[in-house]
């Protein structure tokens, strides 16, 4: 491998070494200009790691079980090692410069699998994005020598999978880029929820059957529209609880709920307790607005 800039960080913290902390391997920002640049998923020697790399100028490539991918600046790529995976650069590009950080799976593989999953492989990702300010933040502190125990090193692996979940969610929820017959599904639910009685009610309203828009939903915003109703509800329900003396039924009329037997009986699924029990809990005193997401 030949570059003209190449800072990486290694750590190997032996206060935490073999325990069931979460192990940081390595964090890096490198230029690279030569084309002898080009990591082999399955010939490497240093697995297993999870590694997580991205563009921030230029250009480079990776190939994932046959599949070529062009990463350009803010795209990235999440691989385990070893894997079917190779990444390189052409020298025809006149540079690509990658921020990046490794760390082993113990005690993470799961969540590390549900981040893949979720945002992909391959993925498109703002630089002003919360997880790649926070790993700029990682690099700065290892480049300072900030990094200075296993304790640190665990945290920060653990807080740059949280805001890998964070970013995804918060891409969820973010109506503007929603498929429109989400975001027309949504707005209607908002404006409609004391009225609206089935899901064929709101897939007719944008056009589209059930168990399509379903999916659709729940890929786009992580709920199905149904739990999405409910959601709206819930809310609505402890703003009545706290600012109002409504009785339960006239509550669960207010909210479109048959019965008052029902509605209390999804609040409790939803919140863990009953209505009268959250509307006279002093530890739930302040709540005067729940947002459930």
């Amino acid at each position: 491998m030949s570059n003209n800039k190449q800072e990486v960080y290694g750590f190997r913290f032996l206060d935490t070494l073999n325990q069931s902390f979460y192990q940081l391997f390595a964090v890096g920002n490198q230029s690279i200009t030569k084309e002898a640049y080009h990591w082999n998923g399955l010939t490497r020697k240093d697995g297993p790691l999870f590694l997580f790399q991205y563009t921030l100028e230029g250009c480079g490539y990776i190939e994932i079980e046959g599949t070529l991918y062009k990463l350009e600046k803010g795209t990235g790529f999440m691989v385990e090692i070893p894997s079917d995976h190779r990444y390189f650069f052409l020298e025809n590009n006149s540079n690509w410069e990658i921020l990046f950080i490794m760390f082993r799976p113990t005690n993470i593989e799961a969540e590390w699998q549900r981040v893949v999953s979720n945002i992909g492989s391959v993925f498109s990702m703002s630089e002003d994005s919360s997880p790649i300010r926070f790993l700029k933040r990682i690099f700065a502190s290892a480049a300072k020598n900030h990094i200075t125990d296993g304790f640190r090193a665990s945290a920060i692996v653990y807080e740059f999978v949280m805001e890998l979940f964070r970013h995804q969610v918060s891409a969820k929820k973010a109506k503007q880029s929603w498929p429109l017959p989400v975001a027309e599904a949504a707005s209607y639910m908002e404006a409609s929820y004391q009225c609206l009685q089935s899901l064929e009610e709101i897939a007719d309203k944008v056009n589209l059957s059930k168990y399509y828009f379903t999916r659709l939903y729940k890929k786009t915003t992580g709920y199905t529209p149904i739990e999405y109703l409910t959601k709206i509800r819930m809310e609505e329900a402890i703003r009545l609880l706290r600012e109002t003396d409504m009785t339960m039924e006239a509550i669960a009329q207010e909210l479109g709920y048959s019965t008052g037997s029902y509605f209390i009986k999804v609040f409790h699924q939803w919140i863990g307790i009953s209505p009268g029990e959250f509307r006279l809990a002093t530890e739930h005193a302040y709540l005067h607005q729940l947002k459930l997401d």
